[in-house]
């Protein structure tokens, strides 16, 4: 995908940059011209090679300490990154009706992953940030926090907070130059999508019989006015614009990226 953006001269990090729709962001953001550093868990080994502006480096959102030491590793390496884009997340264990979960079901993952996780990974870039006179984090949230889709509510209030998150981050650090934006995925290719239709089949059996492919294909052509799902690549190209100078006046907002299916 070839995007009339040019980010050259700044250093992007990426969480959650070796699958999924990290590899979207991370080859959009490198196709623009920025240095990336895909930051994922130690021993990942999916996603787009080091090379060709992209460097790794080991990163688990759920530990302060280290991501403190990443970002200093990064701006020893490179620079400060002036651009953070929060990525690294969990899905959740489907559980509708709601009360088929448990307790547990809140602790593993969704809260600590998908939104402790990015308030640490933007408290530690932010004084990198101020120290270069600015820069902007995107935070991927999801649909499903704009309203109640029949997922996984343990996932979806997540995805809630971490817009509301991004309100807060954005009103916080306007003063120093720095935005704060979210972009919400709709439908896209993921290993949730399979936990979703071995849950669909219990209450109907010919979905054992096709692909999680195939399901999601339906699914997303029956429920997306566009009537397609979304590529890493759709969400790479959002992330980009909202990193670039064309939205230099944008912050504080949530950007839906699903085809129309919520118009909210």
């Amino acid at each position: 995908m070839s995007l009339p953006i040019d980010l050259s001269g700044h250093v992007a990090l990426v969480t959650g940059a070796r699958g999924g729709i990290g590899t979207g962001i991370v080859d959009t953001l490198r196709t623009c011209g920025a240095i990336v550093v895909a930051a994922d868990l130690p021993g990942t080994d999916t996603g787009p090679p080091e090379g060709d502006g992209v460097h790794f480096v080991a990163l688990d959102v759920t530990d302060e300490e280290g991501v403190e030491a990443a970002f200093a590793q990064v701006a020893t390496r490179f620079a400060p990154p002036t651009i953070v884009v929060n990525n690294a997340g969990v899905a959740a264990r489907v559980g509708l009706p709601f009360t088929r979960l448990d307790a547990s079901d809140w602790d593993d993952g969704p809260w600590s992953v998908n939104v402790v996780g990015p308030f640490a990974v933007a408290k530690a870039a932010v004084p990198g940030m101020i120290e270069v006179g600015g820069g902007t984090v995107v935070n991927i949230a999801s649909v499903s926090g704009r309203t109640g889709f029949p997922t996984s509510p343990p996932y979806s209030a997540s995805k809630a907070a971490v817009i509301n998150l991004t309100q807060v981050m954005a009103r916080d650090l306007a003063v120093h130059g720095i935005r704060v934006n979210a972009v919400c995925p709709g439908m896209v290719l993921t290993p949730f999508y399979r936990a979703q239709r071995l849950a669909a089949a219990e209450a109907d059996p010919s979905l054992h019989d096709i692909s999680d492919e195939e399901y999601f294909d339906r699914k997303a052509a029956q429920l997306i006015p566009l009537g397609r799902g979304q590529s890493p690549l759709d969400i790479g190209a959002a992330v980009a614009f909202l990193v670039s100078d064309l939205a230099a006046n944008i912050t504080g907002q949530a950007l839906n990226v699903d085809g129309g299916l919520v118009m909210s």
